[in-house]
Parts: C-alpha cells; structure tokens; sequence
C-alpha cells in the first residue's frame, strides 16, 4: 500500500513539473479548457485545425488538415482551436504572415484560444508582440517540446 501511495505522489509531482515547464519553452498555448461547456459541441478530435470569424468558436471560417496560407481566413480569426489527432506533428505553430514567416506562437494539439485578443505572437520577427487577434496569416503542423 505505502509503494503505491509513493507511485502516486511520483506521478502526480512529473505531471505538475511537465505541466509548468512546457508552455514556457515553446512559448505556446495552455491546453484545452476543462470544462464542458467551453468545448464546441459538435467538436472533438477530427485531426484538423479550425479557425473561426467570432470569439469562443462560433462562425467557423476554415479547418485544414495540412499545413497552410490561411486565405480568406487570413487577419480574420478570434478563435481557434487545435483538433489533431494526438502524435507526431500534432501541434501547430500560427505565423503572422503568409508563407510561414514573421513572428509565430505554438499551439498545443487539443489546446482551443476562445479570445485571440488574449494571445501575443513572439518576439521575433514582423508582428512580434502582437495579439493573434485578425493577425494570423498561415500555420504549420510541428512537434513542440
């Protein structure tokens, strides 16, 4: 029973650490809220990307399963959500300008940004420092740490 209870409290120290340290690194997205009510309902993992016209992912503008210039969609987006099937290339890195370039922000695979006001691209290269908010321009499928 005591072997057990340490096994416990060992693994639940590594998922805090894990936790804590990861967003940091790559400088990406928390992952996806826990609470039911936040997550779309007709949404769950389809391995795809979805980017949407009004906050908390309502009026869907595109989703892509590949990496992408986001077209119409470009420097329209309020939310967003990372729907890809867990594995490699299962994050995705959002560029301030077409043909991935620019300053960029990682996404976590699940992670979904309701408020794009309330994320900043990076602080380097053009947009660095700017909300994701109407600035997202194309995007890539990538394995952050």
């Amino acid at each position: 029973m005591k072997s057990l209870r340490t096994l416990i409290a060992g693994a639940a120290v590594a998922a805090a650490l894990a936790v804590s340290a990861a967003p940091h690194t790559a400088h990406a997205a928390e992952a996806a809220p826990h609470g039911v009510s936040d997550v779309p309902p007709a949404l769950a993992a389809d391995g795809r990307l979805h980017a949407y016209f009004s906050t908390w992912y309502q009026n869907e503008c595109q989703s892509w399963s590949t990496d992408a210039t986001w077209g119409e969609c470009k420097n329209n987006a309020e939310s967003l959500w990372n729907m890809r099937y867990p594995g490699n290339l299962d994050d995705v890195w959002v560029y301030y300008n077409s043909n991935f370039s620019g300053a960029g922000r990682g996404v976590y695979n699940g992670a979904g940004l309701p408020d794009l006001r309330q994320w900043q691209f990076g602080s380097n290269g053009a947009g660095a420092g700017q909300a994701l908010w109407h600035n997202i321009a194309s995007h890539r499928f990538v394995n952050l740490p």
